[in-house]
């Protein structure tokens, strides 16, 4: 589905751009771990995935729920170190847009999830 999307693709290559805002100090951590906040954001994003898209089987939810536990260890990946450190504003901002991106990525899919 969506992992194994084009979308889903162009979607990593921006979050692997953007890791220079990962790397070194970009300001002062908020105290919420990276690895919190990612989780979070993906648990917000498949929740009102599944509430917007009122038409799709639960079996159809069910893999796209699924591919939320790769999603995090896609983007654990590639954050290696980091991904237990405290965030940034700025790391919390880019994370939030992040999933925004890949929410709308998702909602492009439907078409082909029905």
């Amino acid at each position: 589905m969506l992992l194994n999307s084009e979308a889903y693709e162009a979607c990593i290559g921006y979050f692997s751009d953007h890791l220079g805002l990962f790397e070194g100090q970009n300001g002062l951590a908020q105290g919420a771990l990276i690895a919190d906040i990612v989780s979070d954001q993906v648990a917000e994003m498949l929740l009102t995935f599944c509430q917007q898209q009122t038409q799709l089987s639960n079996e159809v939810r069910l893999i796209v729920i699924a591919e939320g536990d790769r999603l995090v260890d896609d983007i654990e990946q590639i954050l290696g170190r980091l991904w237990d450190k405290p965030a940034t504003v700025a790391q919390t901002e880019f994370i939030e847009e992040y999933f925004l991106l890949l929410k709308n990525s998702l909602d492009s899919q439907v078409p082909t999830l029905s």
